[in-house]
């Protein structure tokens, strides 16, 4: 099971995302793709983040989205986004492509190619005290 999770809705001709990360993430709040709100976790003990945003118009409308981490919600957090005084639950997202992953090095087909080019060329220079002990 993956530790982040993606929610969306279409609300008012606009694209509502909320991506939650790790700890080490931000929850983040999309409206059209682009990112209106985030916040981090303060500490694994937070169980419930609530972000303000707008949505896009005129005049913009605010909307508030929480996202519930208790253990009453089941299997992960639970994401309501209230506007206008009616909460709705946004549904989870079908996972998407993740972020990228950072490039893992593998190492030279062949390991003596591999040892020659990080070892030293040359030993290092003896140190003085071992020529005094000779």
């Amino acid at each position: 099971m993956t530790r982040d999770h993606r929610f969306h809705l279409d609300r008012e001709g606009h694209s509502v995302t909320v991506r939650t990360g790790t700890a080490r993430e931000p929850t983040e709040v999309l409206v059209d793709g682009k990112v209106v709100a985030a916040r981090h976790r303060r500490g694994h003990r937070e169980r419930v983040i609530e972000l303000t945003a707008e949505l896009p118009g005129d005049p913009p409308r605010p909307v508030t989205v929480r996202v519930d981490w208790r253990t009453g919600a089941g299997s992960g957090p639970v994401c309501v986004m209230e506007a206008k005084g009616t909460c709705t639950v946004i549904p989870r997202a079908s996972p998407g492509p993740s972020a990228p992953r950072p490039a893992v090095r593998v190492l030279a087909r062949h390991p003596l190619r591999w040892l020659r080019r990080h070892l030293p060329r040359h030993p290092p220079p003896p140190h003085r005290t071992a020529r005094r002990l000779r």
